[in-house]
């Protein structure tokens, strides 16, 4: 499908329909979720600030898995059959949320704690409206430039010895360059 003829006001209304689905999982998950374990916050202590280490939840299904949101079918169209299936996913950060599907990993919750950061920093909203312009733009979910970001600075932190850095600052930086 042809993404580039997608009149605004379309986009506009998919871009309310995931944020809706974003606060809606959250609610969901919110119930059975749990502050995040002493251990993982002094992992990630130099990485993140800790209001957010504070205020991020954490949720393992055991045996379950996220599923597919709503509008699978229609994300799975417009990338040419080339969208996450859900159910394979590590994790997803619904706000400050982080769903895993198995056990949490250094990895997979740092990624997710950048989710929840730049949701944090540039607002649901316009978060929603970036990934979404994102994801028309490449057809790819993992070349949104919000998914790139994540993806790198995961690589930095997992570097031996790893580096210290503030995610909320490079996320800062990236929206004060329009790399977003």
């Amino acid at each position: 499908m042809d993404t580039s003829q997608l009149p605004e006001a379309r986009v506009t209304e998919m871009i309310a329909k995931v944020v809706a689905y974003f606060r809606q999982e959250r609610a969901l998950y919110h119930r059975a979720s749990g502050p995040l374990a002493p251990v993982w916050k002094s992992s990630m202590q130099d990485h993140f600030s800790k209001s957010l280490l504070d205020t991020v939840k954490t949720i393992t299904l055991n045996g379950a898995r996220i599923p597919p949101p709503p509008f699978y079918s229609e994300a799975m169209a417009l990338s040419s059959g080339v969208f996450p299936d859900f159910v394979h996913l590590a994790s997803l950060t619904y706000i400050d949320i982080i769903v895993f599907n198995d056990a949490i990993a250094p990895r997979t919750l740092f990624h997710g704690l950048v989710h929840a950061q730049q949701m944090a920093s540039l607002g649901l909203e316009n978060y929603a409206g970036l990934y979404l312009r994102g994801f028309l733009k490449t057809r790819s979910w993992i070349n949104i430039p919000l998914e790139a970001q994540a993806f790198q600075l995961e690589a930095r932190f997992s570097m031996t010895p790893p580096e210290v850095f503030s995610v909320e600052e490079e996320i800062n930086l990236w929206a004060r360059d329009n790399r977003f």
